[in-house]
């Protein structure tokens, strides 16, 4: 399987703060409920964890005679008769009555699947049942070869907490099993159908005879399989297994989809390759190139390398020493870093990790603006009460100004009236506990007045100022939501879920935000899902100096070759001068200071014909100029 992340930024709190311990504080202080699938949720359909297979299939199952013609076989540990059925029908239960069929090739002809939420409606007197189910082949035939891959459609979703077992256990001898993860290191309560694919060389590589095993332990929600096949993998395959940067000297801190200029750091890279194939990998190490959208080419260098990764899944982590700067300015900027050795990989796209991100002016983002889903307080054990939050984390390299925040609104209607306040928290990192670490420097910067969702900001961007901007010193701050009321009126605020930023964080960690429960004890907990929630800044100025207005602003000649002038008029005061490109990228940035008039001349003839966009802001003021280049 190949597996990517992408790590960059600082651990979450101090070294007192060990992964466990967030682990615990996951399930004792916030914990997921059972929960319908949102329609959102249902949309989400990731297809990430299979690659081709390069050889023949030497087995193939789509369960169009049940279970009987390779002698499968389910056992229910419990014995509540909580077994994998033959069905094709849907899962249903009481929080997977929206869930459908599972989308496979051969669905009409039946599938396997544990129903393990509808065992569990209406819900038992004693609690929610666990499942500890196994559905087993009977022994399968297949060719000695050196790699051996198992792949299958799978839907899937689980309940409540990472440990919970769905595993895929392959045996050669009908007694011994090796158990390979079949969520793919995803969290609870996550919706997906999948192509998926394991390597089981390491069970399987010269065998002549396996066994196939699925087993759950989860009390909900389902799990449906179809198509399953095994074949043989390719000769020579690298994978990246996990990618890693550094943000400045931190670790652990997620990834920065959009991060303003001034908080720049130098990055290094890791990576973990894996080799797949059925030979031994020789000379392997990787290269690094990135890419910026004006100046082309910024970084290229290569990672020491190994002499040698073993047969099957052998992995070993290499580091790029040289770290990239990133003073290119702003602009888009693509890293491409491809695994290399003596030989071609089958599948080279599996070899590659490619990142993109963006440094601009104001923005401070965690996520790619892709709305996956639906994420708020109410998704949680207690959080379904006025006074819960939502955050997630930024750190600040250097002082800013914090001059609004921007949350996604999730497009779910039971946000319209729902009454949010919108804070920016202090983040202790010396505290023992995310509690203390969070409430002892408390409200950093806000809007004092509470906001009412509308319906127009269903499914958009909601962008709150802050009331005054602050100058929040560096240091570590988390940006907040509170549902301030309207739940006891049936209001429920709900944000925008970015899954393909989850996807990026570092292997294993099990938070990427927090939720803090207003129930009958209110508690900070650690979570595993990235809402929308961007951190916007204006220049490092004072407030009274901040709100001054901009009296003029002009640009000529205009149209002209790439040379003109821009002329600004306002009181004393400090601006941000900016030109975009018709798609938003920044071409030339600039801070400047206005005392009554000021008149610059801007070179910008390098740059191709077209209309550009002068603005000059300060973060609170905004005024934007069209100019055309002949």
């Amino acid at each position: 399987m190949k597996k990517n992340y992408f790590l960059i930024g600082g651990l979450m709190l101090a070294s007192t703060f060990s992964f466990a311990q967030q682990s615990r504080m996951i399930s004792s202080e916030v914990s997921m409920k059972p929960a319908p699938a949102s329609a959102e949720e249902l949309k989400y359909n990731a297809v990430s964890n299979v690659a081709k297979a390069a050889g023949d299939t030497m087995f193939y199952e789509d369960f169009s005679t049940g279970f009987s013609t390779n002698g499968w076989t389910s056992v229910d540990a419990t014995s509540n008769g909580f077994d994998w059925i033959y069905s094709t029908a849907a899962p249903g239960g009481q929080y997977s009555s929206t869930i459908p069929v599972i989308n496979s090739a051969t669905a009409a002809n039946g599938f396997a699947v544990l129903p393990s939420d509808l065992y569990n409606t209406p819900t038992p007197g004693a609690g929610f049942a666990a499942m500890s189910a196994t559905l087993t082949s009977g022994p399968i035939a297949i060719n000695p070869v050196g790699n051996v891959l198992v792949r299958w459609r799978q839907a899937q979703r689980y309940c409540c907490s990472s440990t919970e077992q769905l595993e895929l256990q392959v045996s050669n001898d009908g007694v011994n099993f090796i158990a390979f993860d079949a969520k793919f290191g995803r969290q609870a309560n996550t919706n997906v159908t999948e192509d998926a694919e394991i390597n089981i060389s390491s069970v399987a590589a010269g065998e002549d005879t396996i066994y196939l095993r699925f087993f759950q332990t989860s009390s909900h929600y389902f799990w449906m399989i179809d198509d399953i096949a095994i074949v043989e993998g390719a000769g020579n395959q690298l994978v990246v297994n996990e990618f890693f940067t550094t943000f400045g000297s931190e670790l652990y801190e997620g990834f920065y989809t959009i991060t303003p200029l001034a908080l720049t750091q130098p990055l290094t890279f890791d990576m973990a390759i894996q080799n797949d194939g059925a030979f031994n990998a020789s000379n392997v190490g990787f290269t690094g190139s990135i890419e910026h959208n004006v100046l082309g080419n910024v970084y290229l260098d290569s990672s020491a390398k190994v002499a040698s990764i073993a047969t099957p899944l052998g992995m070993d982590t290499l580091s790029i020493s040289n770290p990239f700067a990133n003073t290119s300015g702003y602009g888009d900027y693509t890293g491409t870093f491809t695994a290399t050795s003596d030989s071609v990989s089958a599948d080279p796209s599996g070899a590659v990790y490619t990142l993109e991100w963006a440094v601009n002016d104001t923005v401070f983002a965690k996520d790619y603006n892709t709305n996956a889903g639906n994420i708020g307080p109410g998704s949680y054990v207690g959080g379904d009460n006025d006074g819960s939050k939502m955050a997630t984390k930024f750190t600040l390299k250097s002082a800013q100004m914090v001059t609004s925040l921007s949350y996604f609104i999730s497009t779910s209607t039971a946000n319209v009236g729902a009454e949010m306040k919108a804070q920016v928290w202090g983040l202790d990192t010396s505290q023992a506990t995310l509690n203390d670490a969070i409430n002892i420097p408390g409200i950093k910067a806000q809007n004092p007045i509470p906001y009412i969702v509308q319906s127009t900001d269903v499914g958009a961007w909601l962008t709150i100022p802050m009331l005054p901007p602050v100058t929040l010193p560096a240091g570590q701050y988390v940006v907040v939501a509170e549902q301030s009321a309207g739940n006891l009126n049936g209001f429920e605020l709900g944000f925008g879920r970015d899954r393909s930023a989850e996807e990026v964080q570092p292997f294993g960690l099990e938070f990427v935000s927090m939720v803090y429960a207003n129930d009958a004890a209110p508690a900070w907990g650690n979570i595993f899902a990235q809402p929308m929630m961007r951190m916007n800044f204006g220049m490092l100025v004072g407030v009274e100096e901040a709100e001054k207005a901009i009296d003029g602003f002009t640009v000529s000649p205009n149209p002209n070759n790439g040379q003109f002038n821009v002329q600004v008029t306002a009181e004393k005061a400090n601006f941000n001068l900016s030109v975009r490109n018709m798609v938003g990228q920044v071409v030339y940035n600039e801070a400047i200071a206005v005392n009554n008039v000021l008149t610059k001349n801007i070179d910008l003839s390098n740059l191709n014909k077209g209309i550009y966009f002068v603005s000059i802001e300060n973060g609170v003021n905004r005024k934007v100029q069209k100019v055309i280049i002949k």
